[in-house]
């Protein structure tokens, strides 16, 4: 970044008005006491040198003193301007431990939050206009059929359509979660939360989607399972999410199984399903935005392809982590730790 005009191109610690008045102000005081000094010699008093050089040495070390506090001021004034003017490279360093220390720690630490909210806004709507793109211009080609008299305006052209504009629906709400959670503003209210009431209406909901694409969606709860800490609304969209995915990855006849159980202080979730498996080079990235697995696979059908990345960053402002496991052929299973509830009143006791 260019230096600015006001500040002529120096840099923060080679003056300023502040820095100007500390060295006149060593000036004068080094005069009156050379003159006190020439004064007492022509009066024909005593001089005492030893009162002279302490005098001395306490002006210059609280001249040394203060003109150092006022450099690191002036350098964190100079980073405040910077920050303004949006330039978010801005750093100041940080010396000894004193207040002065821990302001220009606090500021770093603002500046870095700032710099990451910034990073995370820009790839927001880098990868938006990415994902959307594609589904728009396909959009507008079949409008544009339809209003050519190419394609019939009947029900199914409205079908297709519909299904198109609630996929770019999707795809602008899962990027705004996921924009929140990334940046921890995402709220949430967490409780304590029973897992086998949770557990039971998942089955409810979802089993009629399970059988309508010919799949078995089985269930099963650790028995004396105590409750976890998590938004219930979250939670319950975390596993859904999961589960949806797993009935897209699962061929009819398939078996799909949500199981809860107790691990230590954490409540694990798993989602597992007989499908066809991920191959290994994938599994690390499996949890990235916009990331698919099987390249050929269209977005119309696997959805907004942050669903995952979704569920990693939900999972994590619980305190929480998510893993996958994998075996091509066999398939795969997605699991969700989550602290208990009474670990968290074990820590607050």
């Amino acid at each position: 970044m260019a230096p600015s005009r006001r500040h002529g191109g120096r840099g923060p610690h080679r003056g300023g008005p502040p820095l100007r008045w500390l060295w006149a102000w060593m000036l004068v005081v080094v005069a009156v006491v050379a003159a006190t000094w020439n004064d007492h010699g022509m009066n024909g008093q005593h001089h005492n040198p030893i009162l002279l050089v302490i005098l001395l040495v306490t002006t210059a070390t609280v001249s040394y003193v203060t003109l150092r506090f006022t450099r690191r001021l002036y350098r964190l004034r100079h980073a405040v301007e910077q920050i303004s003017l949006r330039d978010l490279t801005a750093r100041v360093p940080v010396e000894g431990k004193d207040a002065v220390s821990a302001l220009a720690q606090s500021f770093n630490r603002m500046v870095d939050r700032l710099d990451a909210q910034e990073r995370v806004r820009r790839q927001f709507f880098a990868d938006l206009a990415h994902e959307l793109r594609h589904p728009i211009a396909i959009l507008l080609g079949r409008l544009e059929s339809i209003q050519d008299g190419v394609l019939p305006l009947n029900e199914e052209q409205i079908l297709h359509l519909h299904d198109m504009a609630s996929g770019l629906k999707r795809i602008v709400t899962d990027m705004n979660e996921l924009s929140l959670a990334e940046v921890g503003q995402l709220s949430l209210h967490v409780a304590p939360l029973n897992v086998a009431e949770l557990v039971g209406q998942l089955q409810g909901n979802l089993e009629p989607v399970a059988e309508g694409v010919g799949l078995e969606l089985i269930s099963d709860v650790q028995g004396g399972m105590p409750a976890v800490m998590a938004d219930g609304d979250r939670l319950r969209q975390v596993l859904t999410n999961l589960l949806t995915n797993a009935f897209h990855e699962t061929a009819s006849g398939g078996r799909v199984t949500l199981t809860a159980k107790r691990s230590g202080n954490q409540a694990v979730f798993e989602v597992a399903d007989n499908g066809p498996g991920i191959d290994p080079e994938d599994l690390p990235h499996i949890f990235e935005r916009f990331y698919r697995a099987d390249k050929a696979r269209s977005r119309a059908r696997t959805g907004s392809g942050l669903g995952l990345a979704v569920v990693r960053s939900i999972v994590e402002l619980h305190g929480g982590s998510t893993q996958v496991t994998s075996t091509p052929g066999e398939g795969s299973c997605f699991a969700v730790k989550l602290p208990l509830a009474e670990s968290q009143t074990d820590t607050t006791q």
